[in-house]
């Protein structure tokens, strides 16, 4: 018997005919190597490719970021006080680091090992925030400390001391004086609270100080925070200009080389920016001066062209505003920036706070890019012979940037890239695939992981990359011990691996956790994601 044929039925609801639908079309994304740094004030409109919305414990460099080194204790304060100013003296072949607690100055050039203590250079002091610079004369070369509540120290070279003194026509003592400077061989001096700056004659280290007022200058009040010699030109030069800068933001700027002449040192210019966040918060790069403000890290070359409202739009922290200003509202002042100029890079430390917790931020002075650091709890930092020392906590001083570990205990590196639409706006996408480049000298340990909406939460990873012993580099590795046929030469790797994430927006990110006792060399480069592209969401 033979079947005839039946048409077919299309099936039927109570919604009319049913659709056979179509299979979701898998397609990849492409994210861009992060060396646009780390953003955090990108709408979903204008999201940046080559950003990262999350980049901790990295290094911003100019083809992405790099994993920073571990960090070791390498000297204990014998007060145990937190290190909270670090500052150094360098004069022909001598070089020397000192950190401060609130009752005494350590010389960690060569400290005792942990847990051994460090003596004091000198005790008996009445708070810990130094300003430090050095002046070098006929007589030699001097480093001048100032804290606002002790005598002006000097250190020569070899020893401490307090004279010659500063003698002043009024009441005012050298403890008052808070915050000193070098313009044209002249040592300017800052008054605690008030308005009044004091300077010496020209090449002298101590002698009559004669009086400089701003009262009348500084229409917002205050008192005189900090200062500077500052050029239009790059370094001191024939435009060379003396900055007095206030509490209430405040900037007076004059030109000249004698304040005792009207005529001669003149005020170009009042200006203001946000109120500036520490007496040591702010730093020379290349050129210009860049002061931290509640603003932002405010370029002293756009104060004179900008007034304050739009001064945060040239900022050069602005890619991190949002973060930059919850940690100005919840420390105020106490700021400190230190160059690491062998690295290109810049390390901005603030007072610690529960709203920005156990954080500085980087930044890459040949790109403008950022990046944050965790898990030192740094409250200073200072450079020694091309290595980065930090001061934290409980009298301890860490070299930065050295080994594998922090402490003896691994860390994690976090990357989380910009978020990006699959296809259009509103249009859901399932990331299913993420594949992504490294650049390192033996092959690192990852894991990746995708995000979606703005979910900017990261997952741990527990197993560890070792750096490799045996990729010695030239004049780095030591001799009869290093192996010299070694990998030593940055190769390419890609990782593939699962991820999941839906949503409107996708993002990729990766964890690589340091361990050992080698400071790893990896660089983060490109990645794609595979999604399955859905109906529109709205």
């Amino acid at each position: 018997m033979r079947i005839q044929p039946r048409p077919a039925r299309i099936g039927q609801s109570n919604r009319g005919p049913a659709s056979l639908g179509r299979q979701q079309a898998s397609q990849p994304v492409t994210f861009p190597a992060p060396k646009g740094g780390l953003v955090t004030t990108a709408d979903m409109a204008s999201q940046q490719p080559g950003s990262a919305s999350v980049l901790r414990n990295f290094f911003p460099t100019l083809m992405g970021c790099k994993i920073r080194g571990g960090s070791r204790r390498q000297g204990l304060a014998a007060d145990r006080g937190d290190l909270i100013s670090a500052f150094k003296y360098k004069y022909r072949t001598t070089e020397k680091l000192f950190m401060a607690t609130a009752k005494a100055v350590y010389d960690m050039t060569s400290p005792a090992a942990p847990a051994a203590t460090t003596s004091a250079a000198f005790t008996g002091m009445g708070g810990g925030d130094w300003c430090a610079f050095q002046h070098t004369t006929a007589g030699g070369s001097y480093l001048v400390c100032l804290n606002g509540a002790n005598d002006r120290r000097f250190y020569n070279g070899s020893t401490w001391t307090t004279s010659p003194a500063i003698t002043f026509s009024d009441s005012t003592t050298m403890a008052q004086l808070n915050y000193g400077w070098l313009f044209k061989n002249r040592e300017f001096f800052l008054k605690n609270g008030t308005l009044d700056a004091y300077y010496l004659a020209v090449n002298q280290i101590g002698g009559a100080a004669s009086l400089f007022p701003l009262g009348g200058v500084m229409k917002k009040g205050g008192s005189l925070l900090t200062g500077f010699s500052w050029s239009l030109e790059s370094g001191d030069g024939l435009n060379d200009m003396c900055v007095f800068v206030s509490t209430e933001g405040e900037i007076a700027v004059y030109a000249g080389t004698d304040p005792s002449s009207a005529s001669d040192f003149a005020l170009k210019g009042v200006y203001q920016i946000g109120k500036p966040l520490g007496k040591n918060a702010w730093i020379r790069a290349g050129g210009d001066i860049l002061i931290a403000t509640t603003d932002g890290l405010t370029p002293m070359s756009q104060v004179f062209q900008r007034d304050r409202q739009a001064l945060s739009l040239v900022s050069v922290s602005r890619p991190i505003e949002d973060d930059w200003r919850r940690a100005a509202n919840a420390t105020g002042a106490g700021w400190t920036l230190k160059q690491w100029a062998e690295q290109n890079l810049v390390f901005v430390a603030f007072p610690e706070n529960t709203v920005v917790a156990d954080t500085t931020f980087v930044l890459n002075v040949l790109t403008g890019r950022w990046s944050t650091i965790s898990n030192w709890q740094a409250l200073c930092y200072e450079t020694l012979q091309g290595g980065l020392f930090f001061g934290s906590h409980d009298g301890y001083m860490w070299q930065g940037d050295a080994g594998g570990m922090d402490d003896g205990l691994t860390f994690s590196a976090t990357y989380l890239s910009q978020f990006s639409p699959a296809t259009q706006f509103g249009q859901r996408a399932t990331a299913t695939m993420a594949h992504m480049y490294f650049r390192a000298k033996s092959a690192p340990k990852v894991r990746l992981f995708a995000r979606a909406d703005y979910d900017r939460s990261t997952p741990t990873f527990a197993t560890s990359t070792e750096g490799d012993a045996s990729s010695s580099e030239w004049d780095v590795g030591l001799w009869d011990r290093a192996i010299w046929d070694g990998v030593s030469e940055v190769q390419r790797y890609d990782f593939r691996q699962n991820v999941r994430a839906t949503g409107d927006m996708i993002g990729v990110g990766c964890v690589i956790t340091s361990g050992g006792d080698f400071k790893l060399d990896i660089e983060v480069d490109l990645a794609t994601v595979q999604v399955s592209v859905g109906e529109a969401s709205a």
